[in-house]
């Protein structure tokens, strides 16, 4: 069963909040976080702290972490970042124009992890690994949450309702996004939350992998039986029901040195396709739309292609690799191969669109993943093929620090 456990976090008052928190580390080009490191309080000098030293320095160079260090420990000398007084869960809700989610922030063990009683679904890069464990060790905290969920629950339902109810202790807006955050610091209340939780068989990772192997690493060399908080490692828990994926696009900038036409032909080996509206998008599982000199194309598999009780085999992403990419267009390793770009998010399509303008080269628009596949495959103990999942809105870093 999983356990969950409150912390005290590491966070910014209501009135900095908006201008601490920042997107996550993995997702900003090195422009943009000098950018944002024009503001002397953004929690970038802490995670992609690169940006306060030379341009060209290499972002894993020891200089990196110890100035990521130097600059988690101004943000608390100077009272940017504050411990709560006590160990609390928190509530973190995310608003779009059309979505809604709200998760709970707390910590996890490093061991249930290990153990699979939190469960993955994709591989992690050694380079990436090795990285954000420098990182904990160096700062001697998590600066960013692994991002879990889990099936619906009654109990945790109304704790979330009844919190929610109250004004929120941190509440702002940024790039279309509202961010809200309360405390919950009452000891019944965290009671009924913990007990919530340790009746929940299994935990699953939704994104930040990374993150969560880094956690273990750092435990593992910290030695954990006497320094507990170093044991665990932080998340926000979103009930499956909340949560919001998107396409997950792909872009190949050649055809294999083919024709148009060839490729069309191979394609029809294992696809039927129709061309189709300028404007069509899939709107369902097994539809793909290509893209390919200035047509779009409906691709719809051949049923004999996949077994529906076969959790990988039969996602979407799965089927183009293993039917098209790989056969017609010889991307035989989509995770190293630099013909191949992939393009998630909200405004996926528009970029996979002026890609394609190129001549010659071919996008692909996939339907999302539907968030109880990504819980089949890690229940069958799989892996998905790379960049199968988009989930938007993103988690700001900087809301929360869990110091270990």
């Amino acid at each position: 069963m999983a356990q969950f456990f409150p912390f005290q976090a590491l966070r910014p008052s209501k009135e900095a909040a908006e201008v601490v928190s920042c997107l996550p580390y993995d997702v900003l080009s090195e422009a943009e976080c000098r950018k944002l490191a024009a503001e002397p309080d953004s929690f970038i000098h802490v995670i992609r702290s690169e940006a306060d030293l030379e341009p060209g320095t290499d972002p894993y160079g020891t200089e990196v972490y110890a100035q990521a260090a130097a600059s988690l420990n101004s943000m608390k000398d100077r009272g940017v970042l504050k411990a709560d007084e006590k160990p609390c869960y928190y509530l973190y809700r995310e608003i779009t124009p059309d979505h809604t989610q709200t998760g709970i922030v707390g910590t996890v063990s490093s061991e249930e992890y290990e153990a699979g009683i939190i469960r993955r679904h994709e591989l992690t890069v050694a380079e990436k690994e090795d990285d954000r464990t420098r990182h904990i060790l160096a700062c001697r905290a998590q600066t960013g949450p692994v991002f879990l969920t889990f099936p619906e629950d009654e109990i945790i339902a109304e704790v979330i309702a009844r919190v929610s109810a109250s004004e929120p202790s941190i509440d702002f807006e940024t790039n279309e996004v509202r961010h809200q955050v309360w405390v919950i610091d009452q000891e019944d209340e965290q009671e009924v939350l913990r007990e919530a939780f340790a009746k929940i068989p299994v935990l699953y990772i939704a994104d930040g992998h990374h993150r969560a192997a880094s956690s273990l690493r750092a435990a593992k060399q910290l030695n954990t039986s006497d320094q507990e908080e170093a044991g665990r490692f932080m998340a926000v828990a979103f009930p499956a029901g909340d949560l919001c994926l998107l396409g997950y696009h792909r872009y190949v900038c050649d055809l294999n040195g083919k024709s148009e036409s060839e490729v069309l032909e191979e394609i029809k080996r294992n696809f039927d396709v129709e061309c189709c509206g300028d404007t069509r998008i899939p709107e369902a599982i097994h539809e793909i739309v290509m893209l390919l000199n200035g047509t779009r194309y409906l691709l719809r598999p051949h049923c004999s292609l996949y077994q529906p009780d076969d959790s990988i085999g039969r996602l979407d992403v799965s089927i183009l690799q293993k039917f098209l990419l790989e056969p017609v267009l010889g991307i035989h390793d989509p995770r190293r191969d630099h013909r191949i770009t992939f393009v998630g998010g909200m405004h996926g399509e528009e970029e996979i669109k002026v890609r394609c303008e190129t001549t010659d080269s071919i996008g692909f628009l996939l339907y999302p993943t539907d968030i109880h596949d990504l819980i089949a495959v890690a229940d069958d103990h799989g892996i998905m093929p790379p960049k199968s999942t988009w989930f938007e809105p993103k988690l700001l870093s900087g809301l929360f620090v869990h110091e270990i």
